[in-house]
């Protein structure tokens, strides 16, 4: 791998594992307005807002991120697979924090939420058309490295 591939795939982990690092802080707020709504404190408003950001820095990352990944030298195949469980990974996470918001604060319009979430999960199933963009082709303008 060439020191800049490396760079790539380097800031592509970087980044997603920074997203799934943010996720958890969003559960702790969770539990924090839960403390709060039981002592009267209403924040279904700040939950929905924060809801709907993680949910859409998650769904842009699954369609960005996937494709700086790899190749790996288990093969092209493999490296469509990784790309995908990446982007499937981000999609379920950003699915998560709606519904534990929902629980916590009762506001209908989280299920909203989910559903967008849910529905992007869905259009990255493995199609023939979806399953070639996401193996490798070597060609530095792409951000791949061979």
């Amino acid at each position: 791998m060439t020191p800049a591939g490396a760079r790539l795939t380097r800031q592509a982990a970087t980044l997603t594992w920074a997203a799934m690092l943010v996720l958890p802080f969003f559960f702790l707020a969770l539990a924090d307005a839960t403390r709060w709504r039981q002592g009267g404190r209403d924040v279904t408003g700040a939950l929905f807002w924060a809801t709907v950001g993680v949910s859409a820095a998650c769904i842009a990352l699954s369609r960005v991120l996937p494709q700086r990944l790899g190749p790996f030298r288990a093969g092209r195949e493999a490296t469509a697979f990784a790309r995908l469980l990446v982007a499937w990974l981000l999609c379920e996470a950003a699915a998560l924090f709606p519904l534990v918001a929902w629980i916590v604060s009762g506001d209908p319009r989280l299920i909203g939420v989910f559903g967008v979430d849910l529905l992007a999960l869905l259009l990255l199933a493995p199609s023939d058309l979806r399953w070639a963009s996401m193996l490798p082709d070597g060609s530095p303008a792409s951000g791949r490295v061979r």
